[in-house]
């Protein structure tokens, strides 16, 4: 089964309460790859041209994004390497992950073996428990956020619509793709921050487990209803994962999986020459 391209964003929900990313209203002009001639690598520059920013609240959330992605380093987030900046533009050099998004990677090569699917969302939820630990929420990780890199390790790219949270004050702001959407988010409802990721991680792994998604996207209604009581199609005989997905797809966030426990899950440990996820030198990483 082919999985949908997102093709929605947040604001389809309507009302002033709701923003989508800024990449998708063409403010940026180009993605380019370019070879630094000194170490001989293939970079990635963004291009964002001033004139198409529609706000200054917009340029905020770029520069924010910038200063978040410029202070995590961890091997599964693509790394920003420079930025400049003149009065009509900004450009990024990013590291380059050459073999393209998540999404079309798991398209065109069909079903994942169970170990494989491991991997890979071990390394997506080490970059989740790394931002977590030093308060950032992601909130857009979706297949198409998640990129490959020579050897097909997974990278979390576009922090557009990220933020810092604090545990004490409530996120206002309802934002990603409905695909991936929580149901707080869905339903207008103030958050943390982690608890939006962790759903999104229950979706990731869903899509890399049975290659389809767990909601209906093919009806915007049908999707939000199912949404909102967490009802979705488990296949027969199901995945392993199975357990680890229903935790981080309840619909109740006091009672969803958090990020430690995720980690903590013996699904994602079961390979015993792995290293539990929160013992990985990264995450024991300090942002300066």
């Amino acid at each position: 089964m082919r999985i949908p391209r997102h093709t929605l964003n947040i604001s389809d929900f309507g009302g002033e309460r709701v923003i989508t990313s800024y990449y998708v209203q063409a403010i940026i002009s180009r993605i380019s790859l370019s070879t630094k001639a000194a170490q001989r690598r293939r970079v990635a520059i963004k291009i964002i041209k001033k004139s198409a920013i529609e706000s200054h609240q917009d340029l905020l959330r770029i520069r924010r994004e910038i200063r978040i992605m410029s202070a995590l380093k961890h091997p599964n987030i693509i790394e920003i390497k420079e930025v400049f900046e003149n009065a009509e533009k900004i450009i990024i050099v990013m590291e380059n992950a050459s073999r393209g998004e998540l999404y079309d990677y798991l398209n065109n090569g069909g079903p994942l073996m169970e170990h494989e699917v491991r991997r890979i969302f071990r390394q997506i939820v080490s970059a989740v428990f790394y931002c977590h630990k030093h308060h950032v929420a992601h909130r857009d990780l979706k297949l198409e956020n998640i990129l490959l890199d020579d050897h097909m390790n997974a990278k979390i790219a576009d922090f557009g619509l990220s933020n810092y949270f604090n545990g004490i004050n409530l996120l206002h702001t309802f934002c990603g793709s409905p695909l991936y959407a929580s149901p707080e988010i869905i339903n207008g409802i103030p958050y943390k921050g982690p608890e939006v990721d962790c759903w999104s991680l229950g979706v990731l792994l869903y899509s890399l487990a049975y290659s389809s998604m767990p909601f209906d996207g093919r009806d915007f209604n049908r999707m939000i209803r199912q949404i909102k009581r967490g009802v979705y199609y488990e296949p027969d005989p199901p995945s392993t994962a199975s357990m680890l997905i229903r935790i981080m797809l309840r619909v109740n966030a006091d009672r969803r999986a958090t990020i430690d426990e995720i980690a903590d899950h013996w699904w994602l440990n079961f390979d015993q020459e792995n290293r539990p996820i929160k013992d990985l030198p990264e995450n024991q990483a300090i942002l300066l």
